[in-house]
């Protein structure tokens, strides 16, 4: 963890992107986000956040976690969420299909680039 507590610290930007299961994100990254707790009163404040969700049914829980933290350690929070599923015809809906939200994380994506 100490190289990724390294990194984390000398970033301006971090990028935390999950598609979301049962409503929440993956194991993996909730590891990575519960050791963190380790910066949580030295080098964790003041950072850019960029949030990438993909999801089939609900997001908000998740999203609701990085507003909240957002406002206490003064981080300028950017959240991209995109549905890869639609619920009329039960299907799995592939992103090359949704053309908006690519637009969207490379539009975020160069905005981010001139901080």
């Amino acid at each position: 963890m100490q190289g990724i507590y390294n990194a984390y610290r000398a970033s301006d930007i971090i990028v935390w992107a999950s598609p979301m299961y049962w409503g929440y994100l993956t194991a993996q990254l909730k590891l990575v986000q519960d050791r963190m707790e380790a910066l949580a009163w030295s080098g964790f404040e003041n950072k850019t956040f960029a949030v990438l969700f993909t999801y089939r049914h609900h997001y908000q829980s998740a999203a609701g976690m990085f507003k909240r933290i957002a406002l206490h350690f003064k981080i300028d929070l950017h959240i991209l969420e995109c549905c890869t599923y639609d619920p009329e015809t039960s299907r799995d809906i592939p992103i090359d299909e949704l053309p908006e939200k690519l637009d969207e994380a490379y539009s975020l994506g160069v905005e981010l680039g001139k901080v």
